[in-house]
């Protein structure tokens, strides 16, 4: 073991953390949940080891090496902490000063930094697909309920002037850019939003869903193509479901306005 002298909460002390698994981070990075018996199972065939027939999970898992359950474990997603640690070596801290002469008098949040860098995330998507989105901004909404609608950050017409192509920017966090790139997927979460871009444009063919960042310049953008075809199966529930919260929220709030309130 090796004894350093750091005051803690000192500038010394938060640098050297950076990066790193400390005691009280650990439980963001440990999962205490065994895999599937069925990976168990093989490994433990893998490694020669016996196999009672009706021996339980946890016990089939006493028998494995601990680097072989380990291995395991980390075949599963890991935790948020995961990518923070990975953020803290690759990325620039955050400071709301960076923003501070465009913010034009506005408190600093993960939001306003969203609108400051849209527009050099929307020139950065251009340059890379080597097309122009219109600039106007707009609000499209369901023809059939002007209670449902969307925000494209940017939009393209086809020749017939139909509206087929639309752009969703997204400035995260610096864990969620690296958990994006190393999953190689946008995060889950904006899924529903996603399909709402197809739900309300039955013209839409593709969305290009845009992950920006001025703090990681390996990973200043992120791009994804989604197509129609790639949501198809979620959208007729999705906008069933819309269609019947919406519903429940007029019934509800129809409710209030009887009582005279």
């Amino acid at each position: 073991m090796i004894i350093r002298e750091i005051e803690q909460n000192s500038e010394e002390w938060i640098e050297y953390r950076k990066g790193k698994s400390g005691g009280s981070e650990f439980k963001d990075l440990w999962t205490s949940s065994l895999p599937l018996k069925s990976k168990i199972v093989d490994r433990l065939i893998k490694t020669s080891k016996p196999i009672g027939a009706k021996e339980t999970v946890q016990e089939l898992a006493a028998k494995l090496d601990p680097k072989d359950l380990a291995e395991l474990k980390l075949e599963s997603a890991p935790k948020k902490h995961y990518y923070e640690i990975i953020a803290d070596r690759v990325a620039r801290p955050l400071t709301p000063n960076d923003y501070a002469d465009r913010l034009n008098g506005k408190t600093f949040s993960m939001m306003e930094r969203g609108h400051i860098l849209e527009p050099e995330a929307k020139a950065a998507v251009e340059k890379k697909l080597e097309t122009e989105f219109e600039k106007e901004s707009v609000i499209w909404e369901r023809e059939d309920n002007p209670n449902i609608y969307i925000s494209p950050d940017g939009w393209k017409k086809n020749e017939n002037g139909k509206v087929t192509k639309a752009l969703e920017i997204k400035c995260l966090s610096s864990e969620k850019v690296v958990e994006a790139f190393l999953t190689g997927q946008y995060p889950p979460e904006y899924f529903p939003q996603v399909c709402k871009y197809f739900i309300v444009n039955d013209d839409l063919e593709i969305l290009y869903f845009a992950i920006y960042t001025d703090l990681i310049p390996e990973l200043e953008l992120l791009l994804w193509e989604i197509h129609r075809n790639d949501v198809r199966d979620s959208l007729a529930e999705m906008r069933a479901y819309e269609d019947a919260i919406m519903a429940r929220i007029d019934e509800d709030t129809q409710k209030i306005i009887d009582k005279g309130f």
